[in-house]
């Protein structure tokens, strides 16, 4: 006969429900951390997008400071600073709402993951895509079938792989 708990092999213990096993949270933080640590990231991501988006929008506003400067090259060169400026204000602000989405995104597979107690969670395109998407068949197959398993975070990320190249660079060489 099949290990009863076979389907529950990829998640995450708990001390609550039936038979102490796979119920509920009591007692434990799950992804709370995780969560907390990405919600921290967005309220000042945001802020700085409306920042930049002021920039932006307000480059009129901030070339008519430079009306009475009293040079004429002081204000040409002004409104050919802030038009720039303005230009790459806007650009940052587009690449941040897309950063600000997936952050959105991440935090909601944190909580998902959470409640359904998926262990060993974290939010790549691959395990965001193997949390059932709330149709009924995906989430009697996630009950009834069984939990994918998740794809481990990888030992060596991008930007440690980045910072250790720029570092070696600057190393002691004596």
């Amino acid at each position: 006969m099949a290990d009863p708990d076979a389907r529950n092999v990829n998640r995450a213990p708990s001390e609550g429900g039936e038979h102490g096993k796979y119920g509920g949270n009591e007692g434990a933080d799950g992804y709370k951390i995780e969560i907390e640590s990405v919600k921290g990231l967005i309220a000042p991501l945001e802020e700085s997008v409306v920042g930049a988006r002021a920039v932006k929008n307000g480059q009129e506003k901030l070339t008519g400071y430079l009306q009475h400067c009293g040079a004429p090259e002081l204000l040409e060169s002004g409104k050919g600073f802030l038009k720039e400026w303005g230009f790459g204000m806007g650009e940052l602000a587009d690449h941040a709402d897309a950063v600000v989405e997936r952050l959105y995104e991440a935090v909601a597979g944190y909580m998902l993951a959470d409640l359904l107690r998926v262990k060993d969670f974290w939010p790549s395109d691959e395990n965001m895509a193997k949390l059932p998407s709330g149709g009924a068949a995906s989430k009697w197959s996630w009950e009834h079938v069984g939990a994918p398993e998740m794809e481990k975070r990888p030992e060596e990320t991008g930007l440690s792989k980045f910072s250790r190249k720029l570092l070696s660079e600057y190393e002691d060489e004596s």
